[in-house]
């Protein structure tokens, strides 16, 4: 086996260990709580808190409404209790209690309002925890196909490692040095095959001397336009 084809070999073996590493990189990257989830779940926390302060509104003019109905149902005893007082005290205590009632109706009003608050509240909390748990069990399933893939592609990753070494020794230490300057330099494709007479690191065809020497094998043949090593199958 020439070393130009040594060197193409340990090209396919690299090659396909950079794609299965940046895979695994993608599926490790995806693995965790998702952004449609976090946000999700930010919206059932914020409809919780508006369904808590619609509930304490609600609560507390409830409480308001009660005390001014039991404060006129007070006043009211003492004005035709039979309790003696004077024609003013009288006109005072009637117009106390209309304007209780006045105040009354208007905070009944503002307590219907906040009673429809608190029953959009909570149906905005219902919808927003529906739409979690709709996307948490998508999640989940996903998070296990995820799971999946990232132990295949574990143990693709060692497997492809595990056989490298086997493929370096074999591999002359210069062009070995050179295969890795030009990895760096080329995104990782030192070695480019050649077919129908066009390097497909490039897509540019290959001069016929060019082709020549790399189909020979004894001398490692670069491709005029990118630089690549040429491999002729």
């Amino acid at each position: 086996m020439s070393r130009i084809q040594h060197l193409y070999q340990l090209q396919l073996l690299d090659s396909q260990l950079d794609q299965a590493n940046q895979e695994l990189a993608q599926v490790t990257a995806a693995l965790g709580e998702s952004e449609v989830l976090k946000q999700a779940r930010t919206t059932v926390d914020t409809a919780e808190k508006e369904l808590l302060a619609a509930r304490t509104t609600l609560k507390d003019l409830d409480l308001e409404v009660t005390g001014l109905a039991t404060k006129i149902s007070q006043q009211e005893k003492l004005l035709y209790g039979g309790q003696k007082m004077s024609p003013k005290e009288a006109a005072n205590l009637q117009d106390e209690i209309a304007s209780l009632k006045r105040w009354q109706q208007k905070r009944e009003e503002v307590l219907l309002e906040a009673m429809v608050a608190a029953e959009e509240a909570e149906g905005s909390l219902e919808q927003a925890a529906a739409n979690l748990s709709s996307i948490q069990a998508q999640w989940s399933a996903d998070q296990e196909d995820l799971s999946r893939q990232k132990a295949v592609l574990e143990t693709k990753v060692a497997g492809l490692t595990a056989r490298r070494p086997a493929l370096v020794e074999r591999v002359d230490p210069t062009d070995l040095s050179e295969y890795d300057r030009l990895r760096k330099k080329r995104a990782g494709r030192a070695v480019a095959a050649v077919e129908n007479g066009t390097c497909q690191g490039c897509g540019v065809g290959a001069s016929q001397r060019k082709v020549q020497q790399a189909r020979a094998g004894a001398e490692l043949a670069y491709c005029g336009t990118c630089g690549r090593i040429l491999y002729v199958p």
